[in-house]
């Protein structure tokens, strides 16, 4: 009889490192995290094309706030393009009376990514390295000690609580099908096949 023992690792603590495709080559890349959630001073590096990117030169920034025109006091369309960094000001020219507004607003910054959706890293939006699915549910890790960390939960026969009744752990988040007794087979084969793939 196995016996899940672990310190309690919540999700969040995995987040430091997303093994992740390059967007280059598809082959396996990694983005470091230096602080959890900061992710715009991210670092993507590839393993395979070596091919390189900061979380920074992906950020992006939209004006956040309505103008009125300086002549007519109409309210200006404020059709600005994303910008990689932010301007002094703009030159708006207001559609009701032609006149050209000087518009230094408020910017909203964002950071690109190269996917909208999906089962990806928070940082770049890129597909996780490691995924596949069992029974038609998705499986994923964000990095190798997060996917040990699950194939420990689940090779065990005997998993004890976290006495930490405030605070969840990751293993206790973990969907029903990855928990389940009776898919511990095919769930271990799945993490198998995702652990040695090239």
């Amino acid at each position: 009889m196995e016996r899940y023992e672990s310190e309690p690792i919540r999700l969040y603590d995995l987040m430091n490192e997303f093994a992740v495709h390059c967007p280059k080559c598809q082959g396996r890349a990694i983005v470091s995290v230096g602080q959890v959630f900061d992710f715009k001073n991210a670092m993507l590096k590839c393993t395979a094309c070596h091919f390189s990117e900061a979380g920074k030169d992906r950020m992006r920034y939209i004006v956040s706030s309505k103008a009125k025109c300086r002549h007519c006091l109409e309210w200006l369309v404020m059709d600005i393009a994303e910008r990689k960094s932010i301007p002094k000001y703009v030159n708006v020219t207001c559609g009701n009376c032609n006149t050209l507004n000087r518009i230094s607003e408020n910017w909203e910054s964002y950071q690109l990514k190269y996917n909208p959706s999906g089962i990806l890293d928070p940082a770049f939006g890129l597909p996780l390295w490691y995924s596949g699915s069992v029974k038609g549910e998705i499986i994923w890790a964000y990095n190798q000690k997060h996917l040990l960390e699950i194939e420990n939960y689940v090779r065990a026969t005997l998993r004890e609580r976290t006495t930490d009744r405030f605070k969840m752990t990751m293993v206790e988040k973990l969907p029903d099908f990855i928990k389940s007794a009776k898919n511990r087979d095919e769930v271990l084969k799945a993490l198998d096949r995702m652990k040695n793939k090239l």
